[in-house]
């Protein structure tokens, strides 16, 4: 396969390529390169109906996705240990009318951030 490129200067070129290079430029996978996003989170801890002081972290997750609680729960066992989300149920503050609501959450839910980007979860501690 021959191609003739003309160049800068007026010149012609001719190069020859064998089909096989063609096909393997034309079957090229582009990998795109996952970029990520870091967010603030505010939480609070409910122990015993009394809420304690509120807690700050930053939490990296894909950009392209929602923050998911899992990804927090995977920064608050970095952070403070294995065992410690599990000894809490999560919920989210978000916005209703014309005040807001604590929105239950599952691990793989989505957090909705209660104002603008602000991200908000209270951490209620689970007894058994």
């Amino acid at each position: 396969m021959k191609n003739i490129e003309v160049i800068g200067d007026g010149r012609r070129i001719c190069r020859e390529n064998s089909p096989e290079r063609g096909k393997s430029q034309s079957n090229r996978v582009v990998l795109m390169r996952a970029s990520f996003k870091k967010v603030q989170v505010v939480y609070y801890l409910s122990r015993n109906g009394q809420l304690e002081h509120p807690h700050y972290i930053e939490v990296t997750h894909l950009a392209h996705q929602h923050l998911r609680l899992k990804d927090v729960i995977d920064r608050l066992t970095v952070l403070r240990g294995r065992g410690m989300p599990s000894l809490y149920s999560w919920s989210c503050k978000r916005s209703y009318k014309n005040g807001y609501v604590w929105n239950d959450l599952a691990e793989n839910d989505f957090i909705c951030p209660s104002e603008g980007a602000e991200y908000v979860l209270k951490g209620s501690e689970i007894i058994e």
